[in-house]
């Protein structure tokens, strides 16, 4: 649960403040109250991306993990009221913050790094399997 003031922990999962917990689905990952002030709910977006860049910051296994999809999964994009900009603002900030990343990054040889790292993972899988099976 993130908390403010403090460096937020994770359980895994992407979890709003209290504050900004709906009525929707306690379990969500993107419960936002529902705002008529569309440039408020912008704000409060763009602070919910920040938590989750915090939260990625502050225990980096999260990284590549899907949490983004999880939340993204959690998200009414159908919504056409003010309440769309919580995930217009959160999107928004990700979109600022990827891009400066991006931009201090050889992007190819970053993927072909990581690329190289699933490769790695795939490959002691298979020596695994033959090992079990040869027991």
């Amino acid at each position: 649960m993130i908390t403010t003031g403090k460096r937020p922990t994770l359980n895994k999962r992407f979890r709003l403040t209290s504050t900004h917990l709906g009525v929707n689905d306690p379990a969500s990952n993107w419960d936002v109250t529902p705002t008529d002030n569309y440039r408020l709910a912008c704000l409060n977006g763009r602070r919910l991306a920040a938590c989750y860049l915090l939260q990625i910051q502050s225990d980096p296994s999260l990284a590549g993990t899907g949490l983004l999809g999880h939340i993204a999964g959690d998200i009414d994009f159908q919504d056409q009221t003010a309440t769309k900009g919580h995930w217009v603002g959160f999107f928004s900030y990700l979109e600022e913050q990827l891009y400066k990343a991006a931009s201090i990054c050889d992007i190819y040889l970053d993927l072909a790094k990581a690329q190289q790292q699933w490769d790695d993972i795939a490959a002691q899988r298979v020596q695994l399997e033959k090992q079990e099976e040869n027991l």
